[in-house]
Parts: C-alpha cells; sequence; structure tokens
C-alpha cells in the first residue's frame, strides 16, 4: 500500500515538474519570439529607410547637376550632405559590419565629404571647377547604380518575405553555405561602389571609422569565454549570476568580442565584453521600472560612484537627460583640461531606486583621438573676435571634437546665448572655422 502512494505521489510530482518546464520553455520561447520581431522590424525598417534615403540621393545628385552657380546649388548640395548622414545612419542600424558593406559606405562618406566642403563649409559663390564638376558626375553615376541594387534587393524582401535576422544568422557564419539572396544582393552593390571610392586615395581619404586600423586598439591578453565571464561578473559585482548564452562576435568584426546573457534574480543582463583584455564595451539590464523617487542630480551622483568603482577618472559631465523614468548621463573624457568628446560613455540610472541598468563605453575604449594635437595655434581673443557679435559668451572650453567629415579637431567650444536662446559653438583653434553650430534645448 505505501509503495503505490509513493509512486502516486511520484507520478504527481513527475507530473508537476513537466508542466512546469513545459510552462517554462512556453515562456522562455514566447520572449525570444518577441525579441526575434522586434529586432527583425528594426532590421526592415533601417533598410527600406536606408533605400528611400539612397533614392533621394540620387535624385537630388542629378538635380545638383543641371545648376548653373553655385549660390543657386548651394541649397541643393545641403540638402544631398543631410541625406547622405541619413543613409549612412541607416546603413549602420543593419547587420552589415559582418559584410563586406566598407566601400558602399565610403561612397556615403565621400558624398557627405564632397557636398559639405562645396556647398556647406565654402563661403563663396564661384562655379564648381571642372575637377569638382567630374566628381559630381561620378558621384551621380555610382549612386544610380547603388539606388538599382538596393530595388532589387527590396523587392526580393517584399516579394519573398525574406527576413533579416537570416542574414545576422548567415553572417555569424552558422551557415556558412547557405545561400541568401539578401547577403548575395548586399555584396553586389559593394563590387558596384568601386571606380568612384578607388578615385578618392591618396589625396581623399577613406572613412577611417571603417578601418581597422584606425581604431584605437584594446590593452590586454587575449581572454577566453570562461575569463571572459569571470570578469563580466566581478565587473557588475554578480558572483552568483547563471549564464544563459555566450556567441562570438561575428567573423570580420572589426572588433572581436563575447556576447554574454546572464540571469540574476530573475533578472536579464545582456553584455559585450572584448576578447583582447576582457573589457566590458557595454550592459543592459533588463527590469520593469517603477514610480520614480530621485531627480537627475541624484541619478548623476550615483554614476559618478559608478565611475569610481570602475576607476574611470576625468570622466567629465557633459549631458543630462530624463526618458520614461531613466536618467541618461553622457561623459567625456578630459585630458590635459581639454574635452576629448570621441572619448565618451553614457551611463542609464533608473529613477526608481538608482541602479545603474546600461552603460556605454564603446566610444571611449574604441575611437582614436591621440593624435590631435592639443594647443591651439589661434589665441582665445583671436577665436572670440570669428563669433557673431550678438552673442554673449557665457563659457569657453577647448575640445576635441569629431566634424562632419568624421575627422577629430581641436576646437574652442563656446555656449552663449542671445535673447532667450542658448547656442554651442565649436570653432577650429587652427584656423577659426565654424565647425557646428546647435541650438541647446531643454
Amino acid at each position: 500500500m505505501k509503495r503505490r502512494t509513493w509512486v502516486v505521489v511520484l507520478s504527481v510530482v513527475a507530473a508537476a515538474l513537466l508542466i512546469g518546464l513545459g510552462v517554462w520553455g512556453y515562456q522562455e520561447h514566447q520572449m525570444k519570439k518577441a525579441v526575434m520581431i522586434s529586432a527583425e522590424n528594426h532590421y526592415q525598417q533601417a533598410f527600406h529607410e536606408l533605400t528611400y534615403y539612397v533614392d533621394s540621393l540620387e535624385e537630388s545628385l542629378g538635380m545638383s547637376l543641371a545648376m548653373q552657380s553655385r549660390e543657386t546649388m548651394r541649397p541643393q548640395l545641403v540638402e544631398t550632405w543631410r541625406l547622405s548622414a541619413l543613409a549612412h545612419a541607416a546603413a549602420n542600424e543593419l547587420p552589415l559590419t559582418l559584410l563586406p558593406f566598407n566601400r558602399t559606405n565610403e561612397f556615403l562618406s565621400h558624398v557627405g565629404e564632397f557636398t559639405y566642403n562645396t556647398g556647406v563649409k565654402t563661403t563663396n559663390d564661384r562655379p564648381l571647377s571642372k575637377k569638382e564638376y567630374k566628381s559630381l558626375q561620378k558621384l551621380y553615376k555610382e549612386s544610380m547604380s547603388i539606388r538599382d541594387g538596393l530595388r532589387d534587393v527590396q523587392a526580393k524582401v517584399m516579394a519573398q518575405h525574406l527576413h533579416w535576422m537570416d542574414v545576422e544568422w548567415v553572417l555569424k557564419g552558422k551557415k556558412e553555405n547557405h545561400d541568401n539572396q539578401v547577403v548575395d544582393g548586399m555584396k553586389r552593390i559593394n563590387v558596384q561602389a568601386t571606380d568612384y571610392t578607388q578615385s578618392f586615395s591618396p589625396e581623399n581619404p577613406k572613412n577611417v571609422v571603417l578601418e581597422k586600423k584606425r581604431i584605437n586598439p584594446v590593452k590586454g591578453p587575449i581572454v577566453s569565454r570562461q575569463q571572459a565571464v569571470a570578469n563580466l561578473k566581478k565587473w557588475m559585482a554578480l558572483p552568483r549570476a547563471k549564464i544563459i548564452k555566450i556567441n562570438e562576435s561575428g567573423k570580420g568584426s572589426n572588433t572581436p568580442a563575447y556576447e554574454i546573457t546572464l540571469k540574476d534574480h530573475g533578472r536579464t543582463l545582456n553584455a559585450s565584453v572584448t576578447k583582447k583584455g576582457g573589457h566590458v564595451i557595454w550592459f543592459l539590464f533588463e527590469r520593469t521600472l517603477r514610480k520614480e523617487h530621485l531627480n537627475l542630480y541624484e541619478a548623476s551622483q550615483k554614476s559618478a560612484v559608478f565611475l569610481k568603482r570602475h576607476d574611470l577618472k576625468n570622466m567629465e559631465l557633459t549631458k543630462r537627460n530624463k526618458y520614461n523614468g531613466v536618467a541618461v548621463l553622457t561623459y567625456v573624457f578630459r585630458k590635459n583640461n581639454v574635452r576629448v568628446y570621441p572619448a565618451s560613455m553614457r551611463i542609464k540610472v533608473a529613477l526608481d531606486n538608482g541602479e545603474i541598468i546600461a552603460f556605454d563605453q564603446t566610444d571611449y575604449l574604441f575611437n582614436k583621438y591621440d593624435n590631435v594635437p592639443l594647443k591651439p595655434k589661434l589665441s582665445e581673443r583671436e577665436a572670440r573676435k570669428k563669433l557673431n557679435s550678438n552673442l554673449k559668451i557665457q563659457e569657453m572650453n577647448l575640445a576635441v571634437f569629431q566634424n562632419p567629415l568624421l575627422k577629430n579637431v581641436l576646437c574652442y567650444e563656446f555656449f552663449a546665448t542671445r535673447d532667450h536662446d542658448t547656442y554651442r559653438v565649436m570653432l577650429n583653434a587652427d584656423n577659426g572655422d565654424q565647425e557646428k553650430i546647435e541650438l541647446l534645448r531643454e
């Protein structure tokens, strides 16, 4: 009788366990499915935006060719410059860093560089030189080729319901022999983008952001998966967190890293750790936010403690924003009393309890800026004379700034007011050129 009772009890326990595992598995599957759908929607939107912007870019370049003077051409060149920046941003949202897509990205950079120099930065109204006009013709011709290639891929994506998540899967080497029409189409577009990009060397530099040799090398020995996880747990002070997943960054990645997912007290932590040195590039806690109890000042105090705990020195808080119960704080590295904006990092603080829920030091780790001289050729007095006389200067700093041509330059950074508006003006500290002006909003 007792034996039968035990059998019944064990059967019930086993059934309960099976049901529990089934429910857990189903919930995990649903969560994974939701993440996949969200990522797929993001990729689809980015690709259609890329196609639209390149289409508009080609039309804008064509219109510029029909204009006579630089004065009439300037608004169109400015519009082309804007479209090239938008296309570049959309392309960077796609999983194409693993593809040899750099020539197309370089083409977009060259469009931006050419139109910025000829339409945005220049102040004279002389006609384009023969060389400039020839360059504009080459850009237009190549834009048509890239536009047609993107349209072809877009048609296949829409007609055959192709998925960008499959593209990412292929590019990460998990299906190396698998045929994928999106990958093949993008490779064809990249091969076509050759003539003009090659003509830019050596006097016309390539897009330095895409070149491995121009990325700041991280320090330290190569670490194993286990060491990377140990470094992450120690850095996050989560010694008992469970490992859910570890992947390596895809082939061809400029920054080889481990993508790690941990679970701790029911919360999920996603992070990226460099293979070399085992440095934490970024992390993100997934959790529900509750009612706010902290303000931005209190959040900045929490982030300052976080920086100190991780021995991240000489970081200056330059920006504070608040979105949906989270404080987003931007810090920049300060070297020899100069703000180095390319070496920045972002920290997100939950305003319900002050927890650091996200951190990203990608720019701080990988942007190269050591080649920028930190001594200005212009004096501060000379730089002030180049500002609009209606502006009242409130603050001045020296700062390394990445200009629209993706070049790091030393600038005088002026914060100035006019009536009720506040402006930030970046003046090149070597020649006084206005690199950037922005209207600051609360």
